[in-house]
């Protein structure tokens, strides 16, 4: 199986499990505000694991220490798209509380369809590194959308739409995903891309979704000095880890095992003939 099928299944994946869960917690308030609460701290643990572990290594190893500038670049980049847009992100617990009017459901819906596309791209081009960076990359947005989408179906039921709306125009919305996967896996094979600078920029865009939207939410909601929504960060950072070290270990070791088994059996076919 070639990256490019890892690639489609994992945004498939991705999209299909983010909007499940909101269907089936959205159903209890509580549930909700709980995964919303915890959920989104280990997905900053998860991001910055995939960032710092992974992506950056792999980009100073292929161009040196200048790739640090597309991440700096990717995350002033990420800022100014967020201060122009304000629904690129937005995944508070109070989402599921405040009354809101259709329009502004109908704006968050919009900026799902944009986080979603440059989701896909992400992990399209994650995944032209090698599949165990791009599954890597899925599990970290998994981490991240999952909350994101129960907080935005919560709020769209708030808004005055029915479930079954919103079930159809976020699976419209997900399916954006899935075409910036296939659109930026496509025109990274083919055309000969600044690999290094395409890590950097992925480490970027997690770093800041990290740092900049989740734990500033930590700093403002807990109650505690060092509560669970801080523990919870820390155990995404070693579920991170240990994903990172199985990824590499088996499923890299895996796919280069394949390509040198073509490579000796195309060997041995240029020989016969």
């Amino acid at each position: 199986m070639n990256n490019f099928v890892f690639a489609i299944i994992a945004s498939i994946l991705a999209a299909l499990l983010s909007l499940s869960f909101a269907v089936i917690l959205v159903q209890k308030a509580s549930w909700s505000r709980y995964l919303i609460k915890y959920g989104t701290p280990f997905a900053a643990g998860v991001l910055l694991v995939a960032s710092f572990r992974d992506l950056l290594p792999h980009g100073l190893n292929e161009q040196g220490s200048v790739v640090l500038n597309a991440t700096l670049v990717a995350i002033l980049l990420f800022f100014l798209i967020e201060k122009g847009f304000k629904t690129f992100h937005h995944h508070h617990e109070e989402d599921l509380s405040d009354n809101r009017n259709k329009s502004q459901g109908w704006l968050f819906l919009i900026g799902d369809v944009f986080h979603n596309s440059v989701d896909g791209i992400a992990l399209g081009s994650a995944f032209l590194i090698d599949p165990g960076t791009g599954i890597i990359a899925a599990i970290a947005l998994m981490a991240h959308d999952i909350p994101l989408e129960v907080g935005e179906f919560g709020l769209q039921l708030q808004s005055g739409f029915t479930k079954r709306q919103i079930i159809t125009r976020n699976l419209l919305a997900s399916s954006t995903m899935l075409l910036g996967t296939i659109f930026a896996y496509q025109v990274g094979s083919q055309i000969d891309l600044p690999m290094g600078y395409i890590y950097g920029g992925i480490a970027g865009f997690f770093i800041y979704i990290a740092l900049s939207d989740i734990v500033p939410t930590i700093h403002s909601s807990e109650e505690r000095r060092y509560g669970l929504q801080t523990g919870f960060l820390f155990i995404g950072l070693i579920f991170g880890i240990a994903v990172s070290s199985y990824a590499h270990q088996y499923i890299d070791v895996g796919n280069a095992e394949h390509t040198h088994e073509e490579d000796r059996h195309d060997d041995d076919k240029d020989d016969d003939e």
